[in-house]
């Protein structure tokens, strides 16, 4: 066993090597140009039905076109859709013509409806398809999306188009991964350099757009995020895909490094298990949110690069800010009151307040790989959540087993911690919230009517200043219920060689994982 995980470790090697050997820039004009982006993740499935993960989703981009694209400035722009147009309910989108798969197959409305057709059935994409209650083909370039209200998010979505004739000739489309995937965006994964950490993808030379400058982008895996900035300083790669604060502050003194922070649609969280016992009492909840220091945890865990926030929302302009009479911050007096108010007491003088027999203990889980900056977080609510009488014990899973374990539905765990990426629409990530028996999946059992009804006038409402009223709406009614105490609006940190590479440029959300594939197709070496 030891043997075939030593051949594994340089087989690995060798794949890095032998991409870098002719990256960094390229040489000659008949050079093949390389560009090697280190990343910490491992891969998963890139099936667009199974897979999970924001990375893979980027993947997604490079593989596949969507009907629209988005400037730096997250405005819809044309993409495989020229044009469209709304009228009441419905929504018309015209194609292009010229559009080929990378089998030769040509890309027709027939794909676009049978993406979105199946699309219910993704994980990463079946938010898109709500509120559509049929579509329409009247000939190979036109879509027409019917809907049950106005759908504003409409011109919101990053869909990636997925050809029908592939996926619907399998026995079970939503099992399958594919090893040659075929798709019409600008690269073509490659299987045949990918493995062993390393995940390849070549240009695609019949793209009907903008050909990219790279021939070969590659996504190489790191231990941890030491060890990519390392190879980011020896030149055995070109970018990071995320960086930690030392990291971060390291390479930003490193010439010829362009270091940027940008802003993330997500937030970190830490989720309270409704279906426990105690935790289905929101005073209990409420304590535990009072005891949480999210100055000290932005500080010691984040390195400071983080906003605090209230809501899941972190749009520039939705945020919520909760009224100062209802605000909860960090207040452990206040915590210790609302517990002896609602019957909580340490009779037995162990420090653990209980009633009707029942403990305030509790399991916190996190996920391992995230442990070494996540531990001031943990030992900042074991300290303080023991000055209210709450126990909190430590718990930390492979990432795996934490999602295995944390799920809707499932009474045997109580609390973790985790995070949520969102994406341009400020009302995408409230879907996370809508009631669990519904096909909500804020993995903490959350269900409130009050909440779906909001939910559902979000994307209902059409005018926008209307809409921004109940997207604020629907955070004050979950900062009430409090399913989730809001840790921070994490940053993104990312990096690229500036030396060597031109023609990218920062959007909003990052040079990487921003929802297009702009810097993948223009990226190129200095002259």
């Amino acid at each position: 066993m030891k043997g075939k995980k030593l051949l594994i470790v340089l087989l690995a090697i060798v794949m890095v090597f032998t991409f870098t050997a002719c990256g960094g820039g390229g040489g000659g004009a008949d050079e093949e140009v390389i560009f090697n982006i280190a990343t910490t993740n491992g891969e998963e499935s890139m099936s667009f039905f199974k897979a999970e993960s924001a990375k893979v989703e980027d993947w997604m981009h490079l593989m596949y076109d969507s009907l629209l694209e988005f400037d730096e400035n997250y405005n819809a722009v044309p993409h495989l859709a020229t044009s469209w147009e709304n009228e009441g309910n419905d929504w018309t989108f015209h194609l292009r013509d010229d559009v080929v798969f990378s089998d030769g197959e040509k890309l027709t409305s027939e794909d676009v409806k049978y993406t979105y057709e199946m699309g219910v059935n993704s994980y990463l994409y079946s938010i898109y398809t709500e509120r559509i209650e049929s579509i329409e083909c009247p000939d190979e370039t036109t879509v027409i999306f019917h809907c049950a209200d106005a759908k504003p998010d409409m011109l919101y979505q990053s869909m990636p188009i997925i050809p029908k004739h592939i996926w619907e000739a399998q026995e079970d489309p939503l099992t399958w991964d594919p090893e040659e995937i075929v798709g019409s965006g600008p690269y073509i994964y490659d299987p045949s350099a990918s493995g062993n950490g390393v995940t390849a993808f070549i240009k695609n030379p019949d793209y009907w757009g903008d050909q990219p400058k790279i021939d070969t982008l590659v996504f190489t895996e790191y231990d941890n995020a030491g060890a990519m900035a390392q190879a980011m300083k020896i030149g055995e790669v070109d970018a990071c895909y995320s960086l930690e604060k030392t990291q971060y502050d390291d390479l930003a003194n490193t010439e010829g490094v362009e270091v940027a922070s940008f802003d993330a649609w997500g937030f970190e969280y830490l989720g309270y298990n409704m279906l426990d016992e105690l935790l289905a009492d929101k005073t209990i909840r409420h304590a535990i949110d009072y005891c949480t220091d999210v100055d000290y945890i932005i500080e010691m865990s984040y390195g400071g690069i983080a906003d605090v926030g209230y809501g899941p929302v972190n749009n520039k302009g939705f945020e919520y800010d909760p009224p100062a009479d209802v605000k909860r911050g960090f207040n452990i007096d206040k915590a210790n009151e609302i517990l002896d108010k609602a019957g909580y007491k340490d009779t037995d003088n162990d420090g653990i307040r209980e009633k009707d027999g029942k403990k305030l203990s509790f399991e916190l889980i996190t996920a391992s790989h995230r442990s070494s900056w996540q531990q001031a977080t943990v030992n900042s609510l074991i300290e303080n959540c023991a000055k209210a009488g709450i126990e909190i014990k430590w718990n930390a899973m492979e990432v795996a087993t934490m999602w295995d374990t944390c799920y809707d539905g499932n009474p045997d765990w109580q609390l973790n911690l985790d995070g949520w990426g969102g994406t341009m629409d400020p009302g995408y990530i409230l879907q996370l919230f809508i009631s669990w028996e519904n096909g909500g999946y804020a993995t903490v059992a959350y269900s409130n009517p009050e909440f779906d009804k909001v939910y559902g006038e979000v994307f209902a409402a059409t005018d926008a200043a209307e809409r921004a009223k109940y997207i604020e709406e629907a955070q004050a009614i979950l900062y009430e219920d409090c399913p989730y105490t809001y840790l921070c609006y994490d940053k993104t940190l990312q990096c690229i060689n500036s030396d060597k590479w031109t023609g990218y440029k920062p959007y909003s959300n990052g040079f990487f994982g921003n929802l297009s594939a702009y810097n993948y197709t223009h990226i190129e070496p200095k002259a």
